[in-house]
């Protein structure tokens, strides 16, 4: 304990608040560097008393210098100048001995002292830095062998005091061996500290990765318990990092997907929802707001399902968004359980709407004729002119008519809601044929010319109940707002083929619809004229049995021209052909 609070108390005063060095080998060196500085200083004071012990005076003013220099090297080193301190330590000692050794006799010994400074040249400079550390140690040798070869009159020899030369000669060596001693000490002291260190730094990381295996086993075992599928992204180097669980959610094997980048993880995300995707991520990297969003990612089969993405960054000191880590879970089959439930809330609100409708004007277009009629009847009974109870028996006729046509539409209507689809080959031609003749449209219908312009053997296989309704309906409006002041009211009725679906086009040169009703003639009791003595649920039975049949039905119309229809529904005969043929081909195979 004690031997720590000593090795503690020696870093603080060497290195001050830069004490706790990160890099063992900075560490070292500039510890070493401390130690010579103190050990320079020491020296010098040594010799000063020495000098004076021995009656010598001249040299105070070297000795001065050299303490000085080596004050200031170690309060560099303090401040973590290290590089500096060292260079500026090792030139003031070489050249204050140099010269020191041009005023000492040669027999003194002075040179011994460019012997520690050539270790210290080695021990102060890593591996990488070799060759400053050669350089300092040339330039010892060098001065070194001035010194001793040469005679270099820089500064006047000092001249010994009688009787001191062996001692001055011992003291050189002596001191010279000291420093190269202490500096070997040194060394070995701070590379058994460092050895300390790194032992306590291994252990310290055996614990701390003995502790993050158990902790990534707890990790794993708690995502692995919620189905939920990890990733890690390095932001800085562009790198997605996906757990087993995150490819197998989209059906991938784990050695699968391993180059991975943001850019390739907006391509698995379906093209609808990849703007909404990057807008809320780099609104999370740029502010930190949540990161959670719903979205649909490719599969390894192809098919688009729904996932869960949440996550968060992290960031540098500067701000800068340096890591990811989120996951990702499925929920494909509660989004298609909503979806399911939002259509069925559109059909239930739908079908309440058009009930509520329905009963109403119901309601008011049973009671309307059954009122008449009553009235009718209580003129009738109250009349005796035989030609007024005729007029009141007509109009009876007639009201009652209308109601029958009434009830017959509200059949249809049930019969699409209840029946199911029964498919039959058709012949066109003569099913229209039949519809026009065997059905009355109406006073107005005897007026129109008729043409029905398709082939006699244009076959197709259709549903004929739903079929016949539609084009009773769309006849029947035909007819009904047809122009008889036109010199040629017409009807014209033609079909065509249409990449595996037939097309039944209705046409007539009667009132047109105006721009502002077209989208509103297929509602439910919508009457498009004041004239119409309709039901209005004839063109709205007419596209709910297109719908059944899942076709649509399209109208353009310019008013005071004519108006065409146009209903497009699927061919089975087309569907069938391709199957025999299928069927064929596998058979012959």
């Amino acid at each position: 304990m004690l031997n720590h609070n000593l090795e503690d108390f020696s870093q603080r005063l060497i290195l001050g608040e830069h004490h706790l060095i990160s890099s063992t080998g900075i560490f070292k060196r500039a510890m070493l560097t401390g130690y010579l500085s103190i050990l320079v200083i020491g020296i010098c004071m040594f010799y000063a008393l020495f000098d004076a012990y021995s009656g010598m005076h001249s040299a105070y003013l070297y000795y001065f210098t050299l303490i000085n220099f080596s004050i200031i090297a170690f309060l560099l080193n303090r401040k973590g100048r290290y590089e500096f301190a060292k260079i500026l330590l090792l030139i003031a000692t070489l050249l204050i001995i140099f010269l020191f050794s041009t005023t000492e006799p040669l027999d003194s010994g002075n040179y011994f002292n460019f012997f520690p400074l050539t270790v210290a040249s080695f021990a102060l400079f890593e591996y990488k830095a070799l060759y400053k550390g050669i350089f300092f140690m040339l330039l010892s040798i060098g001065l070194f062998l001035l010194v001793f070869f040469y005679q270099i009159p820089i500064l006047p020899i000092r001249s010994a005091v009688e009787g001191t030369e062996v001692a001055n000669f011992l003291v050189n060596y002596i001191i010279s061996i000291s420093a190269t001693v202490l500096i070997i000490i040194f060394l070995i002291k701070l590379n058994r500290t460092i050895e300390s260190i790194l032992i306590t730094k291994d252990q310290n990381l055996i614990q701390t990765a003995e502790e993050l295996k158990a902790s990534k086993q707890r990790f794993e075992l708690a995502i692995s318990g919620s189905n939920a599928g990890i990733y890690d992204w390095d932001i800085q180097n562009n790198v997605i990092y996906h757990a087993p669980m995150w490819k197998k959610l989209l059906g991938y094997d784990d050695h699968e997907l391993d180059d991975f980048d943001i850019n390739t993880f907006y391509e698995f995300i379906h093209a609808d929802d990849v703007d909404r995707t990057k807008l809320t991520l780099e609104s999370h990297l740029l502010n930190g707001s949540k990161y959670s969003i719903e979205l649909r990612l490719r599969t390894k089969s192809g098919e688009y399902q729904w996932y869960t993405d949440s996550g968060q960054a992290v960031w540098n000191e500067v701000g800068d968004p340096i890591r990811m880590v989120g996951s990702i879970i499925k929920i494909h089959e509660r989004k298609v359980a909503e979806e399911r439930i939002k259509k069925q809330n559109k059909m239930l609100e739908k079908t309440n709407l058009e009930l509520d409708n329905f009963v109403y004007s119901a309601s008011h277009d049973i009671r309307s004729p059954l009122t008449s009629v009553l009235g009718l009847i209580n003129i009738a009974t109250k009349s005796t002119d035989k030609k007024e109870i005729d007029q009141c028996l007509h109009l009876m006729k007639s009201r009652i008519y209308r109601l029958d046509e009434f009830i017959e539409d509200i059949l249809d209507f049930s019969r699409n809601l209840r029946l199911e689809k029964k498919f039959r080959e058709i012949n066109l031609y003569y099913f229209i044929d039949d519809i026009l003749n065997n059905h009355d449209f109406g006073d107005r219908f005897k007026h129109l010319e008729v043409k029905i312009s398709l082939a006699t053997d244009f076959e197709v296989i259709s549903d004929p109940l739903r079929l016949k309704i539609i084009l009773k309906n769309l006849f029947s409006n035909a007819s009904r707002f047809s122009n008889l002041r036109k010199d040629k009211p017409w009807l014209r009725i033609s079909a065509l083929r249409v990449d595996g679906n037939f097309q039944l086009i209705i046409e007539d040169n009667g009132e047109g619809i105006r721009e502002e009703l077209k989208d509103k003639i297929f509602d439910m009791f919508y009457r498009a004229s004041e004239k119409s003595k309709g039901s209005g649920l004839g063109l709205y039975i007419a596209k709910e049995m297109v719908n059944k049949l899942h076709g649509t039905i399209k109208v353009s119309s310019i008013y005071g021209e004519g108006s065409q229809f146009i209903i497009e529904l699927p061919d089975h005969k087309y569907s069938k052909k391709i199957y025999d043929l299928t069927a064929q081909k596998n058979q012959t195979i």
